[in-house]
């Protein structure tokens, strides 16, 4: 007998995972819906939770800049805006 562990979304993760997609030109931002930033900033662990929520960064350092977007669609609730081919990082 198997037993399967499931744990919560990781709204955070999932995101970053998007972001860096092998392959995919590098992230600029990560725009997301409010409902779903607040959400995401509430699971969040406390000591993680203050760089995404008043910093506006995600992922690894320096991070991705995280923009609330109230306009983007409801599904997925987020978008990835990736650096254009060729541009060299700032």
């Amino acid at each position: 007998m198997s037993s399967v562990h499931w744990f919560g979304p990781d709204i955070a993760g999932d995101l970053v995972a998007v972001a860096y997609t092998t392959g995919a030109a590098a992230p600029r931002e990560i725009r997301i819906r409010p409902e779903l930033y607040a959400r995401m900033v509430a699971q969040l662990p406390p000591g993680i939770r203050p760089t995404v929520a008043d910093r506006h960064l995600i992922g690894a350092w320096p991070g991705v800049p995280v923009v609330v977007d109230p306009a983007l669609p409801e599904a997925p609730g987020f978008e990835v805006v990736r650096a254009r081919p060729g541009a060299t990082a700032a």
